[in-house]
C-alpha cells in the first residue's frame, strides 16, 4: 500500500482516466476525474463504503491517461471500459446500455437527448457512450449552449416558459425568446463541441455573447460570457498536455478510423521500426500509444538474431513483429486494435507475413513511408494519401517518430557497449 500511496504524489492535478490494475496486471477498474490526483485519493480515505473497500483490497498498481478536458475523461472512460471490461465497472451485457447521443437538426428546433438506436432520419447521431456518461455529456453541452430540454416535436408556443428558461438554460424558443436563426448557431456550435472542435465552438459562443449584447439583453451575454470561461478553460487544459507525460488524441483517433475506414476505434497501436549501421548491431523497436498517448510500460525492445552483416530492415521487422504476437509477449500483453510499422509496402508485406504465421487475424496493419507520408495497407496496390496536415496523418507520424527515437535509442546503447566491450 505504500507503494501506492507515494503514487498518488506523482498524480497531476489534472482531467482524465485513472485504470486500477489487480495483481496479475489486469485493468480492474477505470474511472474518469475532473482532477486526477484528487479523486483517486478519495479512494483511500477511512470513510469508504464496503464496494470501495473491496477495490482497494484488489488494488496493486494505478495508470492514468490525462485528457484535455472532463468531457474527453469521459469519451475515453466509455471507450476503455467497453474495452477492457473490468471486473469492477459495472456489468454491461449488451448495445442497450451504449446509447447515442441525438440531435435533431432535421428539426425546426433541434434537441440533444439519449436514444439506443441510430435511425435514418435527418438527425446527427454522436456515440455509443455508457448510459450515465451520455447524461453528465448532455448536462455539459447545455450548460454551454442553452437550446431546449422539452422533448414535445413540434414545439408548442406557452405563455409562460419552464424553469429551465427562468434559471438561464434555456433560450425559452417557446415563448419567443430567441429567432430560429439565433438558435441554429446554438446548434451549431453543440455540432463543434461535439466534434472536439472547441475552439471553434469558443468562437460560436462569441458571436452569440455579442449578439446578445447588440440586443442590449446583458444577462443573456453573461451567459455566453461565463460559457466562453468555461471552455477556454477546458482548452487551457489541451494547451497545457504538451507538460504532462500523456496527452490524449481521441478526435485524431476517430479521424483516423475514418480515414483509414479501421473496423474498430484504434484505442491501442503498436508501431515497429528498425536501425542499424550497415548491417551491425541490429535492432528493432516496438511502441505502445493508448487512447492517443504513448504506454511506455508497453515498449519492447529487441535484438535482431535472424539478420547479420548486412543491412536488411524488411527481415528485421518480419522477426520483431513474429517474436511479438507468436512468443511468450502474446500472453502477457494486450492485443492492439492496429499494427503499424514504418515503412512502405515490403515492410508492410513482411509484417502481415508474421501475423499470418503468428495466426493473429483481424487485426489491421498499415505502414507510414517517410518521403511522401503514404500509408500503405496489405493486398492494396496503391497507398493512402491522408491529407498533409490532418489529425490522423499527425497523429500517425508522432507514433513512428516515437519508434524511431526508440529504436535509434537503443542501436546506440548496443553499438557503445560493442565498442568499449
Amino acid at each position: 500500500m505504500s507503494s501506492l500511496q507515494e503514487k498518488l504524489k506523482t498524480l497531476p492535478a489534472k482531467p482524465g482516466v485513472y485504470l486500477f490494475k489487480g495483481r496479475a496486471g489486469e485493468i480492474i477498474y477505470v474511472g474518469k476525474a475532473r482532477v486526477l490526483r484528487q479523486r483517486v485519493a478519495s479512494y483511500f480515505q477511512k470513510n469508504g463504503d464496503l464496494k470501495t473497500s473491496i477495490l482497494v483490497s484488489k488494488l496493486r498498481d494505478i495508470d492514468y491517461i490525462v485528457t484535455a478536458s472532463e468531457l474527453d475523461a469521459l469519451i475515453l472512460e466509455d471507450k476503455l471500459v467497453k474495452k477492457y471490461k473490468p471486473r469492477y465497472n459495472i456489468a454491461l451485457k449488451d448495445d442497450k446500455a451504449y446509447p447515442f447521443l441525438k440531435l435533431t437538426i432535421n428539426e425546426k428546433w433541434p434537441r440533444l437527448f439519449l436514444v439506443r438506436r441510430k435511425e435514418n432520419d435527418g438527425a446527427l447521431y454522436y456515440g455509443r457512450y455508457q448510459g450515465g456518461m451520455v447524461r453528465a455529456i448532455v448536462r455539459l453541452v447545455k450548460k454551454l449552449f442553452p437550446i431546449r430540454w422539452c422533448k414535445e416535436s413540434p414545439l408548442k408556443n406557452r405563455e409562460q416558459p419552464c424553469l429551465y428558461a427562468r434559471i438561464g438554460a434555456c433560450s425559452a424558443p417557446c415563448v419567443g425568446n430567441i429567432s430560429t436563426e439565433n438558435y441554429h448557431q446554438l446548434v451549431a456550435g453543440i455540432k463543434l463541441l461535439l466534434e472536439g472542435k472547441m475552439a471553434q465552438a469558443i468562437g460560436q459562443l462569441k458571436s452569440e455573447m455579442e449578439k446578445a449584447s447588440k440586443d442590449k439583453d446583458y444577462e443573456r451575454a453573461a451567459y455566453f460570457r461565463d460559457s466562453i470561461k468555461l471552455l477556454e478553460k477546458m482548452l487551457e487544459g489541451k494547451a497545457d498536455l504538451a507538460k504532462t507525460p500523456a496527452p490524449l488524441g481521441l478526435s485524431e483517433l476517430t479521424e483516423l478510423q475514418k480515414g483509414l475506414k479501421l473496423p474498430a476505434f484504434p484505442m491501442r497501436i503498436e508501431c515497429f521500426d528498425v536501425s542499424n549501421i550497415q548491417g551491425s548491431n541490429i535492432v528493432a523497436s516496438m511502441v505502445v500509444f493508448l487512447g492517443g498517448a504513448p504506454l511506455r510500460r508497453d515498449y519492447r525492445r529487441f535484438k535482431i538474431q535472424s539478420v547479420k552483416g548486412k543491412p536488411n530492415d524488411v527481415m528485421a521487422i518480419y522477426e520483431a513483429v513474429k517474436r511479438r504476437y507468436a512468443g511468450s509477449l502474446s500472453t502477457k500483453m494486450d492485443k492492439p486494435d492496429l499494427v503499424m510499422v514504418d515503412g512502405g509496402a515490403a515492410q508492410v508485406s513482411f509484417a502481415g507475413q508474421a501475423l499470418s504465421e503468428a495466426k493473429i487475424k483481424g487485426i489491421p496493419l498499415i505502414g507510414l513511408a517517410k518521403k511522401e507520408e503514404l500509408v500503405y495497407l496489405p493486398d492494396q496496390p496503391k497507398p493512402i494519401r491522408l491529407e498533409r496536415y490532418s489529425a490522423a496523418l499527425k497523429l500517425l507520424q508522432r507514433i513512428r517518430d516515437e519508434a524511431h527515437r526508440f529504436a535509434v535509442t537503443f542501436h546506440r546503447e548496443k553499438r557503445k557497449k560493442a565498442f568499449f566491450g
